[in-house]
Order: C-alpha cells, then sequence, then structure tokens
C-alpha cells in the first residue's frame, strides 16, 4: 500500500512538472518546473522501488546520479540562456531573432 502511494505521489510530481514546463511563459519558470519536480518525483521513485524491490543497490545508485546530476544540468542551461541572453521579462523566448 504504501510503495503505491509514493508511486503514485512521484509520478504526480513528474506530471505536474511536465505541464508546468509546458505552459509556463518564462523559460526559467519552465526550467525551474521541469527540474524540481522531475528530480524530485524520479529520485523519490527510484527510491520506492530501491525499498521495495529485490534491486536494492541499483535503484539507491541510480536516484543518487538523478539527484546530483539533475541541478547541475538545469545550472548549466541556465548559465546557457544567460549566456544566450534570453531576459526574464520576454514571454515569447522561442521567437526571439538573433
Amino acid at each position: 500500500m504504501v510503495e503505491k502511494v509514493l508511486v503514485v505521489f512521484s509520478l504526480f510530481l513528474v506530471i505536474v512538472g511536465t505541464l508546468g514546463g509546458t505552459f509556463m511563459k518564462n523559460y526559467y519558470v519552465r526550467l525551474h518546473f521541469l527540474s524540481v519536480a522531475d528530480v524530485i518525483g524520479a529520485g523519490t521513485l527510484l527510491i520506492t522501488f530501491g525499498i521495495f524491490s529485490s534491486h536494492h543497490f541499483v535503484y539507491f545508485v541510480l536516484a543518487v546520479v538523478i539527484v546530483l546530476q539533475g541541478p547541475a544540468i538545469t545550472h548549466l542551461l541556465a548559465r546557457g540562456a544567460i549566456h544566450d541572453k534570453i531576459k526574464v521579462e520576454e514571454e515569447k523566448w522561442r521567437s526571439q531573432k538573433r
């Protein structure tokens, strides 16, 4: 029962992050939604699988990798956006003319 609740919670976080990343108008807010929801959702899902599975070590290692790599990748994407001069106020960041 507990594992089902944790799996549903994890999938809910991933879905909310994906929807937030799709419908937000600002690039940085999209990036924030996607990174936080995916790191927490995927980390919770993998830890749940690690607790309730026979392959504990593999799932825990994957959870650590995702929890450590997610913020680093998000930071690199944000720095790339700053380097590319994507402004916070711009609503349509995809249609920038260079």
